[in-house]
């Protein structure tokens, strides 16, 4: 009796006994038809290895990329900061500092408040009493006159910010002044300044007056709470 044993790539098979060439046909297409999914699955290795050198090279050149762009914003970053650097240099100065004095009212105006928000209270004050000097017809002007106001709130002299913040309440009542948008705020530290010099019920009576007159504005609702704590 005769064996034939005929290996495969996942392992082999014994045949024992009479073996038909049928048989051994079959078997002998069948390690064909394994050798070419064998070569198939090479040749896709293959395909998969080229697609990763790709990817691998793409990837080098966009970090490449990524690396020189990064540099030139870090030189742009640079720059910004020199030519900053550069336009916040002290001006130059021949005898007295040379300072220019803005003439337009919007720019007087922004020139006041980019003082006071810099601490330059003083300097503001005189930019905002410049404006309501010589352009009593903007609509800034009942803006310029509340920062007065506010300039000597900030200072700590309530006295002075009342009596300012009563000049603008009183030209918005008899119409002379044609803007108002500041009337609403004016009150409310009008009774703040009051509260600060200790003098409740004057605070009080601002707060009220200005509930009724403008009760559907911020300042109303601030002044209801602030009644809620001082009565």
């Amino acid at each position: 009796m005769k064996k034939f044993i005929i290996y495969l790539s996942s392992g082999f098979i014994i045949l024992t006994g009479c073996v038909k060439q049928e048989d051994v046909d079959l078997l002998q297409k069948e390690l064909v038809e394994i050798k070419k999914e064998l070569a198939q699955i090479k040749e896709t290795q293959k395909n998969i290895q080229e697609d990763l050198a790709g990817l691998s090279k793409r990837v080098d050149n966009v970090s490449k990329v990524a690396s020189q762009n990064s540099i030139e914003l870090q030189k742009l970053k640079s720059f910004g900061v020199s030519e900053k650097k550069a336009e916040e240099k002290e001006p130059e100065k021949e005898g007295e500092e040379k300072v220019k004095i803005p003439e337009n009212p919007e720019e007087i105006y922004r020139y006041g408040l980019d003082a006071y928000y810099k601490g330059k209270i003083q300097e503001a004050r005189e930019m905002f009493e410049a404006f309501t000097k010589k352009f009593k017809e903007s609509e800034l002007y009942d803006n310029a006159l509340f920062w007065i106001g506010q300039t000597y709130y900030a200072e700590g002299k309530y006295d002075k910010a009342v009596k300012t913040f009563d000049r603008l309440i009183n030209e918005c009542k008899t119409g002379k002044t044609i803007d108002c948008n500041k009337m609403p705020t004016a009150m409310l530290k009008k009774g703040f300044a009051f509260l600060k010099m200790g003098e409740t019920n004057k605070a009080k009576s601002v707060f009220t007056e200005l509930i009724k007159k403008f009760p559907d504005t911020e300042e109303a609702e601030i002044a209801k709470k602030k009644l809620e704590v001082v009565e």
